[in-house]
């Protein structure tokens, strides 16, 4: 009978910020990455990604992934990295930027199978700040963009909702926030 692992994927430098992420044994390393890549709003575009059993760069990694598929891990299967419950592993998106995080395999089950695989089963809860611009006018909006311009020549995160970087920051550099 086919098994899914269970999956918590934290961000390494923000542990708060996990998801709960489910694969089908059969599946592979390049389905894992392309979730992470979507539940974590990684460019799936851009930038190689790989595994590694043990600490980053100082263990053998399993093969780097590129962008839209392809590369020497993107088609091992999990079922066959001999992993058991409570074994961690990190995963390095963007070689350049460093983004790393952790994953502990938490559990092993059986299929679900009116489940779609893999999926992002749950996360945590959200902190969410608020729009800098709107809390100045007396509007609680939930901030959804860093303008990084903005941040880098104030010396601070400068938060932004969709309409106020649409608005005041279009000609900035910004990044979604993830929560």
């Amino acid at each position: 009978m086919e098994q899914v692992y269970q999956f918590k994927v934290a961000l390494k430098d923000q542990k708060r910020l996990w998801r709960r992420i489910e694969v089908k044994g059969a599946q592979t390393l390049g389905d894992f990455d392309r979730i992470i890549r979507e539940a974590f709003k990684h460019d799936v575009w851009d930038h190689l990604s790989e595994f590694f059993r043990g600490r980053v760069w100082r263990s053998e990694g399993l093969g780097e992934i590129q962008p839209g598929g392809g590369g020497s891990g993107d088609r091992k299967r999990i079922d066959r990295l001999g992993l058991s419950e409570g074994d961690k592993m990190e995963y390095v998106y963007d070689f350049g930027e460093d983004v790393q995080h952790i994953i502990t395999l938490e559990r092993v089950v059986e299929v679900d199978e009116a489940a779609k695989y893999p999926r992002i089963v749950s996360q945590n809860k959200p902190k969410y700040r608020y729009c800098e611009e709107c809390e100045k006018l007396g509007k609680k909006i939930v901030a959804t963009w860093i303008c990084v311009d903005c941040s880098n020549e104030a010396g601070r995160d400068v938060l932004l909702c969709e309409e106020c970087v649409m608005k005041d920051h279009e000609d900035h550099y910004a990044a979604e926030m993830l929560y």
